[in-house]
């Protein structure tokens, strides 16, 4: 069936929990405006793709020869992935609206994620960038010749099928993260090869930021046009484009990469296009059901841009700030949305995926929602705002339905944030924190390091503040300060007591914390003399030293043993194997992906009994306190 536009949202990224909201957003805009549109999560279909039992049994016949622990791993879990994948994909890839979050379900998710990425490790799919040229040098010389790697042989197929599926006039990708750009060029590529006439667009968050240097090497990377701006009102001018029915002039926000077409490529105009525009988002289409989530939920924004924006390294509410451009929806407009996604969907869980949501307008919206009759559940991402020492409206946040709270965290230093320009006030950060632990909403912080020219002192403090808060705290994300390009940061290094090597062509991100390498920005260093690695050195001792107990996944070593096991008959946990070695036995847990030696030489037979005897011994209690073990009454 012939489409007029085919909106992909590309892997790799790990934003696999609930669909990306940029396809929804534009699939409602372009078929309120007449254009017939497919949309497609490529991310989590390739996920699917990927996650069968015939590629778990080629991956360990392809791995069985391979004897070192890295691969005695790796097999075991692909083994036990086999085992129970029926188990898994029931809990996972067939829930309902109805289904309640437990034990049994967050394992599920987190086994069919170590799944996904098992089968995604060795993929060029997966490869450091660290230049874009880089990553389009390796695109054109790319073939797709390599039998075991399963990521790119799967993308392929679903590519071809897509195109074939859709015979789409135009595809346009949606590219939000630094490691969707590479499959995205490689997919582009394929396309082309499969239908030279097909339109190519690229744009999102990484294309806005991006834009000059992409353009600068657009013509060998496939694609035809790079969208700057929202795309809603960009890709109904370029379908009418197509069809003759509009002028290419009339094209807005939009970069082409054929000069011949157009002289004055970056002199096109400005959209129109508001906030209060949009439609409710339509998931038709998106396996809304079979993402990897305990439950399903959707998103919503209420914002576009910061109503802050000022905060020196936030690339996002930056170009808000400069650009005057910040819009918000009204409580109306959110209600009608969230009521109707609940009544198409039968979902209630609702999260409000701004990059700052403003809490008094998702009050007002919620309260709408509830004289209706309406009820949600709901989570929100904004800063540690003083309006939140409002103890009567964390309360009211509460009853409303809140449960969930992400915010970023750089600091409890006020030099520091001041030079930050956050616009918040530590001082206040421990009353925030007390009220919403009260109220019950779980808070998640997003944490930053490597801050400029803070001192070791002012790092102590602030590990300090959140290891004694660390039973009220969740931690989210962790990342050091990247220098994305325009921000205020990139804009006047110096000022921020930074240096910024802008003949450095590679990029720095966060390769040891974030998936795919997280935000991807210029070296910088710091005009104290201090460096990079001992920053982050201390940094991740600073997370190993916080502890924090509102995650939803928290190790066994985390959360303390549980003292009633040492008196009762236990039983191995089935996601732990061991095995015998000459420095002892192995114990491999497959779930919380940790490799234990243990230097006892007995037989098997021997090493079981100590596990299973009724008095507490050394190799009893190791098993207890690493969650190896569970009750035989449980």
């Amino acid at each position: 069936m012939k489409k007029d536009i085919l909106l992909i949202f590309p892997p790799l990224t790990e934003a696999r929990l609930f669909p990306y909201l940029s396809l929804p957003m534009l699939t409602s805009f372009l078929k309120a405006n007449s254009i017939d549109v497919a949309q497609k999560d490529l991310n989590i279909d390739l996920a699917h793709s990927l996650f069968t039992s015939n590629n778990l049994l080629n991956y360990i016949e392809n791995n069985k020869s391979k004897q070192s622990l890295r691969f005695i791993y790796r097999n075991e879990l692909a083994k036990y992935l086999l085992k129970y994948k029926d188990e898994i994909d029931n809990l996972v890839f067939n829930k309902e609206p109805d289904n309640h979050v437990n034990d049994k379900s967050s394992r599920a998710v987190r086994f069919a994620k170590n799944g996904v990425e098992l089968l995604l490790e060795d993929s060029i799919l997966k490869k450091d960038f660290f230049t874009v040229e880089d990553m389009i040098e390796e695109a054109q010389n790319f073939t797709t010749n390599n039998d075991n790697d399963f990521g790119v042989r799967q993308l392929y197929t679903l590519t071809k099928q897509y195109v074939e599926d859709n015979k789409p006039k135009v595809v346009g990708f949606s590219i939000a993260y630094y490691s969707q750009i590479f499959p995205s060029i490689i997919i582009a590529k394929w396309i082309k090869e499969l239908a030279p006439s097909t339109f190519i667009i690229f744009g999102g968050q990484q294309i806005m930021l991006r834009s000059n240097q992409i353009y600068k090497q657009s013509s060998t990377v496939f694609v035809d046009a790079l969208g700057t701006s929202a795309g809603e009102e960009t890709l109904v001018k370029l379908v009418q484009y197509i069809y003759g029915q509009a002028e290419q002039s009339e094209v807005p926000d939009i970069l082409w990469v054929d000069n011949k077409l157009s002289a004055q490529s970056s002199q096109s105009p400005k959209s129109s296009y508001k906030i209060t525009d949009a439609k409710v988002p339509d998931f038709s289409g998106l396996p809304y059901k079979k993402y990897l989530s305990e439950e399903i939920h959707f998103s919503l924004i209420t914002c576009i841009g910061c109503y802050w924006g000022k905060c020196i390294f936030c690339s996002y509410g930056n170009r808000s700030r400069k650009n005057s451009s910040y819009q918000q929806k009204t409580a109306e407009q959110i209600a009608k949305e969230c009521e109707a996604i609940i009544n198409t969907y039968g979902v209630h869980r609702i999260n409000f995926v701004d990059e700052n949501t403003n809490l008094k307008l998702v009050v007002k919206a919620v309260q709408l929602l509830n004289k209706k009759g309406v009820y949600i559940k709901f989570s929100t991402r904004n800063r540690l705002e003083d309006l939140l020492l409002d103890k009567a409206f964390c309360q009211e946040l509460k009853r409303l339905g809140c449960i969930l709270m992400s915010c970023g965290y750089e600091t409890n230093s006020q030099r520091i944030l001041d030079l930050l320009n956050k616009g918040v006030n530590s001082a206040n950060y421990q009353q925030i924190i007390d009220n919403l632990d009260e109220a019950g909403i779980p808070l998640r912080l997003s944490l930053m390091g490597g801050l400029p020219d803070e001192t070791p002192e002012e790092v102590k403090e602030s590990e300090l503040f959140l290891r004694k808060n660390a039973s009220k705290i969740g931690i989210d994300v962790m990342q050091m300060l990247v220098a994305e390009p325009n921000t205020f940061l990139t804009d006047d290094p110096m000022k921020y007591k930074l240096y910024v090597n802008k003949d450095k062509r590679e990029l720095r991100g966060n390769k040891l914390l974030n998936y795919g390498m997280g935000r991807m920005g210029s070296h910088f260093e710091y005009t104290d003399g201090d460096t990079f690695d001992p920053r982050l050195n201390r940094f991740i001792e600073m997370f190993n030293n916080i502890n924090p107990q509102k995650n939803d996944e928290i190790p066994p070593q985390k959360r303390g043993a549980d003292k009633s096991l040492t008196k009762t008959e236990l039983s191995i946990n089935p996601w732990v194997v061991f095995h015998s070695t000459q420095e002892g036995w192995v114990v491999l847990d497959l779930l919380w992906e940790k490799i234990y030696i243990i230097p006892y030489k007995g037989s098997e037979q021997e090493f079981l009994t100590l596990i299973h005897s009724n008095q507490i011994n050394k190799i009893k209690k190791f098993f207890i306190d690493n969650g190896l073990v569970n009750s035989n009454m449980h």
